[in-house]
């Protein structure tokens, strides 16, 4: 831990114990011998890596490129189908509102109507 510089010793120390071995294998370290490490030797450990600077291996995720289009064009399905059914919403709030305005109409033409006969 000597040769760390204080950002990692503190990076190190303030580590939980999970975190390191968690860590540890990550760098390749075998599950078993690490859950029965103290978390003395977890941090010893660990710090020898930082000071070797090794790089944790990076996880690689394999992409199924069909599976990648079949999912694209399920959103986009969904997203035709949201638009769909926002312009369907917007189309019988505008009958409904000419159907209020007919009737408006409709019931100010009638008292007219009567009031020219009266």
């Amino acid at each position: 831990m000597d040769s760390l510089t204080t950002a990692q010793k503190t990076a190190v120390t303030k580590s939980s114990t999970d975190r390191l071995r968690l860590l540890l294998m990550l760098y390749g370290y075998a599950e078993d011998p690490v859950l029965t490490w103290s978390r003395e030797k977890l941090m010893n450990k660990y710090a020898e890596l930082l000071a070797q600077e090794i790089e944790p291996p990076v996880a690689v995720r394999a992409v199924d490129p069909e599976a990648e289009k079949q999912q694209m064009a399920h959103k986009m399905e969904i997203t035709q189908m949201e638009m769909q059914l926002e312009k369907n919403r917007s189309l019988t709030r505008s009958s409904r509102s000419l159907s209020m305005r007919n009737r408006r109409l409709s019931k100010t033409n009638r008292d007219s109507d009567y009031r020219s006969v009266l």
